[in-house]
Protein backbone atom coordinates (compact mmCIF):
# COMPACT_ATOMS: atom_id res chain seq x y z
CA UNK A 1 0.00 0.00 0.00
CA UNK A 2 1.22 3.49 -0.83
CA UNK A 3 0.90 6.29 1.70
CA UNK A 4 1.32 10.00 1.04
CA UNK A 5 2.33 11.94 4.13
CA UNK A 6 0.93 15.49 4.02
CA UNK A 7 4.28 17.04 4.82
CA UNK A 8 7.59 17.93 3.25
CA UNK A 9 9.39 17.91 6.60
CA UNK A 10 12.33 15.59 5.90
CA UNK A 11 12.61 14.49 9.53
CA UNK A 12 8.94 13.52 9.73
CA UNK A 13 9.08 11.68 6.42
CA UNK A 14 12.20 9.76 7.54
CA UNK A 15 10.44 8.75 10.79
CA UNK A 16 7.30 7.60 8.97
CA UNK A 17 9.41 5.58 6.53
CA UNK A 18 11.36 3.93 9.36
CA UNK A 19 8.14 2.92 11.08
CA UNK A 20 5.94 1.97 8.13
CA UNK A 21 8.19 0.56 5.42
CA UNK A 22 9.11 -2.56 7.44
CA UNK A 23 5.36 -3.21 7.60
CA UNK A 24 5.13 -3.23 3.80
CA UNK A 25 4.02 0.34 3.14
CA UNK A 26 5.53 2.64 0.52
CA UNK A 27 5.77 6.09 2.09
CA UNK A 28 6.02 9.32 0.10
CA UNK A 29 6.16 12.98 1.03
CA UNK A 30 3.65 15.17 -0.75
CA UNK A 31 6.42 16.52 -3.02
CA UNK A 32 7.65 12.99 -3.83
CA UNK A 33 4.07 12.20 -4.87
CA UNK A 34 4.04 15.23 -7.18
CA UNK A 35 1.71 17.27 -5.02
CA UNK A 36 2.22 20.98 -4.57
CA UNK A 37 -0.09 21.95 -1.75
CA UNK A 38 -0.34 25.36 -0.16
CA UNK A 39 -2.71 24.77 2.73
CA UNK A 40 -3.57 27.74 4.90
CA UNK A 41 -3.19 26.62 8.50
CA UNK A 42 -6.36 28.12 9.96
CA UNK A 43 -6.78 25.61 12.77
CA UNK A 44 -6.18 26.53 16.37
CA UNK A 45 -4.16 23.40 17.19
CA UNK A 46 -1.47 21.25 15.62
CA UNK A 47 -4.02 18.46 15.20
CA UNK A 48 -6.49 20.70 13.35
CA UNK A 49 -3.78 21.97 10.99
CA UNK A 50 -2.58 18.42 10.39
CA UNK A 51 -6.12 17.39 9.49
CA UNK A 52 -6.41 20.29 7.02
CA UNK A 53 -3.21 19.20 5.27
CA UNK A 54 -4.24 15.55 5.23
CA UNK A 55 -7.63 16.37 3.69
CA UNK A 56 -5.98 18.53 1.01
CA UNK A 57 -3.49 15.77 0.16
CA UNK A 58 -6.26 13.15 0.03
CA UNK A 59 -8.38 15.33 -2.27
CA UNK A 60 -5.40 15.95 -4.58
CA UNK A 61 -4.46 12.25 -4.79
CA UNK A 62 -8.09 11.28 -5.38
CA UNK A 63 -8.36 13.87 -8.14
CA UNK A 64 -5.17 12.62 -9.80
CA UNK A 65 -6.32 9.00 -9.62
CA UNK A 66 -9.73 9.88 -11.05
CA UNK A 67 -8.39 11.92 -13.94
CA UNK A 68 -5.79 9.25 -14.77
CA UNK A 69 -8.54 6.63 -14.99
CA UNK A 70 -10.63 8.82 -17.28
CA UNK A 71 -7.82 9.37 -19.82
Amino acid sequence: MKLVIASNNKGKIREYKQILEPLGYEVFSQSEAGLILDVEETGTTFAENSALKARAAFAAVLYLQTTAVLR
